[in-house]
């Protein structure tokens, strides 16, 4: 139960890292300049990047953590839910269109999740 929790913990930062991101998009925008000094400003100004890379910090212990109890090919194969996340959160937190064709994406990975992450059976 301990590496579930883990691992969706891991995949539930991501989502919130991506979201934070986009979310810090516009300060990006709004910052000016070129190069390098622009991306240091709009880091340095948005606090949903800051979120973003906090969130990312977390995230980056869960997965280590899940990763010393569970295999990484079912520990990898879970983090594809972060996917399923992602378009979710798109939808309900950022309003984006989400059409049939992701959204059959996004049950397929489930699917084929579920399957590789259940117990097997002999």
């Amino acid at each position: 139960m301990l590496t579930f929790l883990l691992l969706l913990g891991s995949v539930l930062c991501e989502v919130a890292g991506q979201v934070a991101f986009k979310l810090g998009v516009p300060a990006f925008e709004a910052a000016g300049g070129t190069g390098i000094s622009r991306f240091a400003r709009g880091l340095a100004n948005s606090p949903w990047v800051v979120t973003g890379v906090l969130t990312y910090a977390v995230e980056f212990v869960l997965w280590f953590a899940a990763l010393s109890r569970a295999p990484l090919s079912i520990a990898f194969a879970f983090a594809a839910l972060a996917y399923c996340g992602v378009v979710l959160a798109s939808r309900l937190f950022l309003h984006e269109h989400v059409d049939w064709r992701q959204w059959r994406a996004t049950g397929t990975i489930a699917v084929g999740v579920t399957l590789v992450c259940l117990p097997q059976t002999h």
